[in-house]
């Protein structure tokens, strides 16, 4: 009974401890989507049982109804939630010079991957549907959204210019429009001709 009872009193403090972990994530990561989707948003990250059965090719998605509204939560994926923990939860930022040259561990890969979902997620927040113009605008404020994670002016700039050669680069397909160029449709300051943004 007593061995019963220890293992009970284990899980219990088991299943708190992630709750507490994945509520504090959460609250951080809506922060970062608030300021971008510019209204009051959460995040939802599945928690440790839900990750264990998880089978998703997304790294996040936001709900809309039937009037193309969106709701006021993005769900991120696991491993999205996983890296974005491990960005805020570092003593101190990690070095983004590897994509210069192209040289990151997958670790890096997968902040850099995390972050562009949530800023993706975040322009759904706002309420575009289409999927090209969103990655677009998340390309273009890419830049912002690492600055939100406390990363270096330099650095978010070396983050911004990756990922907008790796858009560039990539075949068109809904995710990515011709139209995301200087100057393009999906331009969001086309005046200024400064990219990504």
């Amino acid at each position: 009974m007593r061995t019963l009872a220890t293992l009970v009193a284990l899980f219990l403090l088991f299943s708190g401890w992630q709750y507490l972990r994945r509520h504090q994530n959460e609250g951080r990561l809506a922060r970062v989507a608030t300021e971008l989707a510019q209204r009051e948003v959460e995040v939802s990250c599945p928690g440790f049982f839900a990750r264990l059965v998880e089978i998703t090719p997304y790294g996040g998605w936001v709900h809309f109804d039937e009037h193309g509204r969106p709701g006021d939560k993005t769900y991120l994926a696991a491993r999205t939630c996983r890296s974005l923990e491990r960005l805020w939860r570092a003593d101190e930022p990690p070095d983004f010079g590897c994509l210069l040259s192209h040289t990151c561990s997958q670790e890096i890969v997968g902040l850099v991957d995390g972050m562009v979902t949530l800023a993706h997620e975040s322009w759904h927040l706002r309420g575009v549907t289409n999927e090209g113009q969103t990655q677009c605008y998340a390309v273009q404020t890419i830049e912002l959204t690492t600055r939100l994670f406390g990363i270096p002016a330099a650095d978010a700039q070396v983050v911004a210019q990756s990922v907008a050669a790796d858009d560039a680069a990539a075949p068109r397909d809904d995710y990515h429009s011709s139209e995301c160029r200087p100057g393009g449709r999906y331009d969001l300051a086309p005046e200024t001709g400064a990219w990504p943004g």
